[in-house]
């Protein structure tokens, strides 16, 4: 376990250098990733630095990030890297984004660290030790339903199943539970489950990067962590996170509605 701690505090660090060092947007860095998304210098920065701190550090480990690797396949000891997190957001001056990195080792993810720079909070967990948030613990807030929060990832706009599937079950928990959000980052999304500032997320990606901090995060934090059919897998096609079981099986039961 000595060799986990060395590697969380490592990412941690490396976390809060890299925002520091290559934060500031540069507005004329903007660029079209695809039809509907963005993509900048910043995020191209943090990632390159990121990387370059895992390789001096720990040369054998893999790297599966966004925008520069994202086709490595998850072998052994391997991080994800997502460099930027919320780039639309940051793009247009909506400052809810951050930092997210994990580490799988053994197919499983076993560190993560989240750090949202304008809230000033560093999220982390290692596996079997539980979730904190600037040190200190953090655990999921159950409640009843009729004062759940629940949030949604971006709708996708190319994957019809999903897109529809989002709608579904958005539509029909908008009569059962109190408010329904939409961040448009998944850092956001998993942190405030995590730490009990709202009581559930459902995000249709199967993209590491983005959902595999939230999901360690919210486990150690006590969350359910599960798909629209059961228990997640490393296969699932969306991620649900949520504080209750209750809360679970009126998600499940929306989606055969």
């Amino acid at each position: 376990m000595k060799v986990m701690c060395e590697r969380l505090n490592f990412i941690t660090e490396a976390i809060k250098a890299a925002y520091a060092k290559h934060g500031q947007l540069d507005e004329n860095s903007l660029s079209d990733k695809s039809r509907f998304d963005l993509v900048t210098s910043t995020d191209y920065n943090i990632e390159e630095y990121l990387i370059g701190q895992i390789r001096l550090r720990y040369p054998d480990d893999k790297i599966l990030s966004e925008e520069t690797n994202n086709a490595t396949v998850i072998d052994g000891k391997t991080w994800t890297i997502d460099p930027i997190d919320g780039t639309y957001n940051m793009a247009n001056g909506i400052r809810i984004y951050g930092i997210q990195c994990a580490m799988y080792d053994g197919g499983k993810p076993v560190l993560c660290a989240i750090f949202l720079p304008h809230f000033d909070e560093l999220y982390y967990a290692e596996a079997g030790k539980g979730a904190y948030l600037n040190g200190k613990p953090i655990g999921v807030k159950p409640r009843d339903l009729s004062h759940c929060t629940v949030s949604f990832g971006d709708f996708p706009h190319t994957r019809a199943r999903d897109f529809e599937l989002e709608h579904k079950i958005m539509k029909s928990l908008s009569s059962k539970i109190a408010k329904i959000r939409m961040f448009g980052a998944a850092c956001m999304d998993f942190t405030c489950v995590a730490s009990g500032k709202t009581s559930g997320t459902v995000v249709f990606t199967k993209n590491k990067w983005d959902i595999t901090p939230g999901i360690l995060l919210c486990r150690e934090a006590g969350a359910l962590i599960m798909d629209t059919v059961g228990e997640y897998s490393e296969d699932s096609a969306e991620v649900i996170a949520v504080s209750s079981r209750e809360l679970y099986d009126c998600i499940r039961d929306s989606v055969g509605e």
